[in-house]
């Protein structure tokens, strides 16, 4: 056959081939083209390999959600006690060691311990004003000098200002003239008594009238009156004049003002060239070594917290523990301003970091007078109907119980119903307990 032949018959069998019935298909009698032979059998095997893919992705769709961090890994299903004949209890949740370990459970004991209630309050630093002192000049003078300021550290009899003091020289003349008027008087009691002697002497041989030994004898009392008069004035101008004697080294006629403890010089009240009599506040030192902190107090916590009762001040430096003490006092008085009680807290002070002033933050453990029953703070559990703990029953078993509350600080609570001393409640992981039990209840089994 020529090529134009076999050109010209190609067209006939592919409009034979095309012929087709009413719905799309060929005649029966027609013979299937061999390209759609030849692709139906892999269709069919795409189709079922995805159709076996989505089946294996819908039956482990939770396992490789969490996988890829789109959804949380699933809790194990918490399973009640039960008997056939039984009901389940709504109130307890069963789960393994498996289970416990990946919701992070752990556990602490109910334990019975004296109530102490943390009140906390502000507070203000100030000095303790027994280990105060206000210096004031012995006497009037002028200001000849100023050794200090403000700040400055002193020593316990150490000269704070010196001043020329004429009320010294007239403490000096003083003394000089009753020490003066003594000897006079001693004089006149030594001449009294001697003359008392010879009239007696003289009246044995009737030399002497007796009334004139009488009248002798007279004489000597009033001069030995006038000795003890006389001494006393002089013992106190002598009192006087050391009181305003100078220092030592110190020139003649001046008088210094002297403190009498180490401290800190915290003011100053006079200045160099000024005139200052005995009235005036020259100098105030404090000690600072131990110090007084007031926390007021308001309320309810006015009659909570008592004397020596453990107290926490907040340190104002960072990384330094706090300062521990005890209260001393409660004041009886309100403040009018504040309505509120002032605590009085003694506390040591050795490195100066509580300053006169400074407010702090201050907790007072104010002992309630009581025992109680106390768990974890991280075992309670929160809920519509109130707070829940997690009582372990046996190694695998955890009971719900409702509580009822007393004092709660964060470390522990007071249980005052639901659990008993000695019992082991759930702490870290008690959230996962719960969200157990609550799906449980609701019917849950996702």
């Amino acid at each position: 056959m020529s090529l134009n032949a076999e050109a010209s018959a190609r067209p006939a069998e592919v409009s034979e081939a095309s012929e087709t019935d009413g719905f799309g298909r060929g005649d029966a009698s027609a013979p299937t083209p061999i390209v759609s032979r030849s692709r139906a059998p892999r269709v069919l095997l795409i189709l079922a390999v995805l159709a076996a893919v989505a089946f294996a992705g819908w039956t482990y769709r939770g396992p490789l959600l969490a996988g890829l961090g789109l959804a949380p890994p699933a809790v194990p299903e918490a399973k009640a006690d039960r008997s056939d004949d039984a009901p389940a209890n709504p109130d307890l949740v069963t789960l393994d060691g498996a289970g416990q370990t990946r919701i992070g459970l752990a556990f602490g004991t109910a334990e019975t311990r004296r109530i102490v209630l943390p009140v906390r309050a502000p507070g203000t630093v100030a000095f303790d004003e027994r280990r105060v002192t206000h210096l004031k000049p012995r006497t009037q003078g002028r200001v000849l000098s100023l050794a200090v300021q403000p700040g400055d550290r002193v020593t316990a009899g150490q000269t704070l200002a010196t001043l020329d003091a004429a009320g010294l020289l007239d403490a000096r003349n003083g003394l000089q003239a009753a020490e003066a008027a003594l000897g006079e008087a001693r004089a006149s009691e030594a001449v009294a008594a001697l003359q008392v002697k010879r009239g007696l002497e003289q009246l044995k041989f009737g030399g002497v009238a007796q009334a004139e030994v009488e009248r002798r004898q007279v004489d000597l009392a009033k001069a030995q009156a006038a000795v003890k008069s006389a001494q006393a004035n002089a013992e106190m101008y002598r009192a006087q004049y050391q009181r305003l004697a100078p220092a030592e080294g110190a020139a003649p006629g001046t008088s210094a003002v002297v403190t009498p403890i180490a401290g800190v010089v915290t003011s100053v009240g006079i200045t160099l060239g000024e005139v200052v009599d005995t009235g005036r506040d020259a100098f105030t030192v404090a000690d600072p070594t131990r110090v007084v902190v007031l926390a007021n107090l308001y309320g309810a916590d006015i009659s909570r917290v008592k004397a020596g009762d453990a107290v926490s001040v907040e340190s104002p430096v960072p990384g330094h523990p706090p300062f521990e003490g005890h209260v001393r006092s409660v004041n009886a008085a309100l403040d009018p301003a504040t309505n509120t009680a002032p605590a009085r807290i003694e506390l040591d002070n050795p490195q100066d970091l509580l300053r006169a002033n400074l407010f702090v933050s201050v907790t007072v453990g104010a002992d309630l007078g009581r025992d109680g029953v106390t768990i974890p703070a991280a075992a309670v559990q929160q809920t519509d109907t109130g707070p829940i703990a997690f009582v372990r029953t046996a190694p695998d078993r955890f009971e719900r119980r409702a509580l009822t509350l007393g004092i709660q600080r964060t470390d522990w609570v007071e249980v005052r119903r639901g659990v008993a001393a000695g019992e082991s409640v759930a702490t870290a992981g008690s959230f996962g307990l719960k969200a157990i039990l609550l799906r449980s209840l609701l019917g849950s089994t996702d």
